[in-house]
C-alpha cells in the first residue's frame, strides 16, 4: 500500500484501474516479471481479516454497507411499476468475489463457443476451460459427507488441481436437500453429478470459493494479491477514484499515456510506458471509457466531454440475470436459518462454533442445491412456439449488431440441453420480499431466475464528475419474453412445492400471497413488484467486431486505442446460464498470457 503522493511518483510499465476479481489477476501475473512495475488503483479499501467478508455463513451481508458495497441503484424501471432495483457492487480489494454469496461455477460449453462463433477467434469452451482450470485448486467431496448428496468426485479433465482459488462441496447442509432433489427429478430434471464438465442442465450441490483448510472465503484479494503483496515491482493504493485516463495528444490510434485520479479532491497522475488495463467492472468501466472520451460522441457532447474515439457500443448491451422468490412455510422440524429470527443471541453461539471448532452453519454458504431448468420443464408445446414467434420478432426488429446475439439465445430457449432458468432453494425466509416471518415458524424459499434475457439496457455518465454514478437502466422487461420465462420459471417453482416429498413439509404458501389469485396477471404483478437482480451484470463494453457495437477486439484492444485494454465482464458479448466469477478470472487468466505473450497448455 502506499500513497497518492508516491503513487504519482512511478513511472509504471502497466495500470489497472479496478483491484476487483478481474484487475488483481491481472496484478499477480503481470509482475511475475520482476523487470516491470505495475500499479493497481482501488476506489475501495484492503477488507483484509475482516470476519463478515471472511466467513462463509455471512456471505451476503456486506451488501448495501457503503464501507464494502457501492450501492448502485438502477433508474425507475418503466416496464416494472417504475420501481428502482439495486445494483450491488463490491467495493474494495477483491471487488464483488469480496461481497458475493460465493457460487463457485461455469456456464455450459456451447456458451463459451458462442462468444468465439461472434468473431472472437480463441474464445470458446476449450480454450476457457484451460483457464478456468488454472484459476482453481478443487477440493475432493468431505470423507463425511451424506452418500444421498451424491456428491461427484472431481475429475482432474474438467477441474483445476493447483490454482490459487480454492474450490469446495459446502460442509453445512440443509436437511431438506434430499427431498428437493427427489421433487425436482420426480419433475423431470434430472440430478447433474458434474456440471463443470460443459453440460450445466440439471440439480446439483454447487462448489463453493471457500477454502476448507482455513473454513474463510476464497477470493481474489486473498488468493491473488495477499501471496504477491511484498513485491516491489506491485504498487496498490485505495481508497482512490480514477477520473479519466489520459491519452498523448493527436496520437492515431489513441496512446494512452497516463491515469488521472483523486485523492482528497486533489488530482494526480500516473505515468504509464506499456498499457492501461481498465478493469472496473461492467457497471463502470463504460463510465471511465466515457470520461476519458471514448464512447457515442452524443452523449459525451451532452457532457461537455471531447470525444476521442466515437464508440457507440460502450455503455450499450447491458445484460443481468433477473430474479423473484417463492416462499412457502414448512414444517417446524425442519433445519432452517429461521432460528436466527427467533434468537438473534444464536448467531452469537455459531461464531463461537465457528472460531473454536470450524463448525456449524457459518462455515458454508446458506444455499447448496441449485437447478438449471431447460424450457423443456418450463412451457409447454404451445407456449414455446409463441416465444420462438416473439424471440423471431426480437430478431428482426433489432440493429444488425444484435441479431447475432439474439439468434443464439433463441436456439439456447429451444434447446432441451440449454439452462434457461436457475432454481435455487434456500433455508429459510428470505429477506427482501416485504414480509416478515412469524416467530418459532419454519421457511423455505425459492429464487427463480432467467439465465438469458432478450431485453438490453445501458448504462453511461449522468455527470462529467467522476464521483457522480453512472445512470444504469437495465431496461428489465423491455421484451415481455424475459417476463413470460420468469414467470413460468415462478411457476415451475411452485409446482416443486406442490410435489412429494417436499409436499409432505409444506404448511401453507406465504409468497406470492395466495389472497393474490393464481391467475397469469396476479403472477406477473407479484413478479414487477417484487423482483430483483442476482448481481451478474455483462456485455457494455463487449468483445465483438466494431460493427456490431463491439468495444473491444479479441485481445481486449478498445478500438481506436493503441494500449488500452477491457478486462472484466463487460466484455462478455451474452449472459451465461451460470454465475459468473469463475468465468470473470478466468478471462483475466487469459488476457495476462494475451499480454504476455504466453500460451497455457
Amino acid at each position: 500500500m502506499t500513497t497518492a503522493e508516491e503513487f504519482a511518483s512511478h513511472s509504471f510499465d502497466y495500470v489497472i484501474i479496478g483491484g476487483g476479481t478481474a484487475g488483481l489477476v491481472m496484478a499477480a501475473r503481470l509482475s511475475e516479471d520482476p523487470s516491470v512495475k505495475v500499479g493497481v488503483i482501488e476506489a475501495g479499501a484492503n477488507h483484509a481479516n475482516v470476519d463478515s467478508v471472511d466467513i462463509p455463513g455471512l456471505a451476503g451481508s456486506n451488501m448495501f454497507n457503503p464501507t464494502f458495497d457501492w450501492t448502485f441503484q438502477s433508474v425507475p424501471q418503466k416496464h416494472a411499476n417504475d420501481r428502482v432495483i439495486p445494483q450491488n457492487r463490491g467495493k474494495g480489494l477483491g471487488g464483488s468475489s469480496m461481497i458475493n454469496f460465493g457460487n463457485f461455477h461455469r456456464g455450459p460449453a456451447h456458451e463459451y463457443n458462442a462468444i468465439e462463433a461472434l468473431g472472437n477467434p480463441g474464445w470458446n469452451w476449450d480454450e476457457f476451460l484451460k483457464y478456468l482450470k488454472k484459476v482453481e485448486t478443487t477440493l475432493p467431496s468431505p470423507a463425511n459427507a451424506n452418500p444421498e448428496y451424491k456428491l461427484a468426485s472431481p475429475d482432474p479433465k474438467f477441474h483445476g488441481t493447483s490454482g490459487p482459488i480454492f474450490k469446495s462441496y459446502p460442509t453445512h447442509i440443509a436437511a431438506l436437500h434430499v427431498p428437493f432433489s427427489d421433487a425436482f427429478s420426480a419433475l423431470g430434471v434430472p440430478r447433474n453429478p458434474d456440471p463443470y464438465n460443459g453440460e450445466n442442465v440439471g440439480l446439483m450441490t454447487m462448489y463453493s470459493a471457500v477454502n476448507p483448510k482455513t473454513v474463510t472465503r476464497s477470493y481474489a484479494a486473498n488468493a491473488y494479491y495477499e501471496p504477491n503483496a511484498g513485491r516491489k515491482n506491485l504498487v496498490v493504493l485505495t481508497n482512490t477514484l480514477v477520473s479519466r485516463i489520459i491519452f498523448e495528444p493527436g496520437s492515431t490510434p489513441l496512446k494512452a499515456t497516463g491515469v488521472e485520479f483523486l485523492s482528497d479532491d486533489k488530482k494526480y497522475v500516473a505515468s504509464v510506458k506499456k498499457e492501461v488495463i481498465l478493469s472496473a467492472g461492467a457497471l463502470q468501466t463504460p463510465q471511465v471509457l466515457e470520461l476519458s472520451g471514448i464512447g457515442n460522441k452524443d452523449i459525451l457532447s451532452k457532457h461537455g466531454i471531447e470525444t476521442l474515439v466515437d464508440l457507440p457500443g460502450v455503455g450499450e448491451n447491458l445484460q443481468d440475470h433477473p430474479y423473484i422468490s417463492a416462499t412457502h412455510e414448512i414444517d417446524p422440524s425442519n433445519d432452517t436459518l429461521d432460528f436466527l429470527w427467533d434468537a438473534p443471541e444464536q448467531i452469537g453461539a455459531q461464531m463461537e462454533l465457528y472460531k473454536t471448532q470450524k463448525s456449524g452453519f457459518l462455515t458454508s454458504q446458506p444455499s447448496a442445491m441449485y437447478a438449471f431448468v431447460s424450457t423443456k420443464n418450463l412451457a409447454t408445446e404451445e407456449q414455446l412456439r409463441e416465444w420462438k414467434v416473439k424471440a423471431e420478432k426480437a430478431i428482426q426488429d433489432a440493429p444488425q449488431g444484435l441479431q447475432g446475439l439474439l439468434r443464439f439465445q433463441l436456439q439456447w430457449l429451444l434447446s432441451p440441453s440449454s439452462g434457461e432458468a436457475e432454481i435455487i432453494p434456500y433455508p429459510g425466509f428470505f429477506p427482501g420480499t416485504g414480509l416478515k416471518p412469524v416467530p418459532k415458524s419454519r421457511y423455505s424459499t425459492m429464487m427463480c431466475s432467467t439465465m438469458h434475457p432478450f431485453s438490453r439496457g445501458t448504462v453511461h455518465i449522468a455527470s462529467a464528475d467522476p464521483k457522480t454514478p453512472p445512470a444504469i437502466d437495465p431496461n428489465y422487461f423491455a421484451n415481455t419474453l424475459d417476463l413470460d420465462v420468469l414467470l413460468a420459471s415462478l411457476k415451475f417453482a411452485l409446482k416443486v412445492y406442490a410435489t412429494r416429498p417436499i409436499k409432505e413439509t409444506v404448511i401453507r404458501r406465504i409468497a406470492p400471497p395466495p389472497e393474490l389469485g393464481e391467475s397469469d396477471e396476479a403472477l406477473v404483478e407479484y413478479i414487477k413488484g417484487g423482483f430483483g437482480c442476482v448481481f451478474h451484470p455483462v456485455g457494455t463494453a463487449a468483445m465483438l467486431p466494431r460493427k456490431d457495437g463491439g468495444v473491444v477486439d479479441p485481445e481486449l484492444k478498445v478500438y481506436g486505442t493503441a494500449n488500452l485494454r477491457v478486462v472484466d465482464a463487460s466484455i462478455l458479448p451474452l449472459e451465461m446460464a451460470g454465475h459468473i466469477q469463475a468465468t470473470v478470472y478466468a478471462l483475466a487468466e487469459k488476457a495476462s498470457d494475451l499480454i504476455l505473450k504466453k500460451r497455457t497448455v
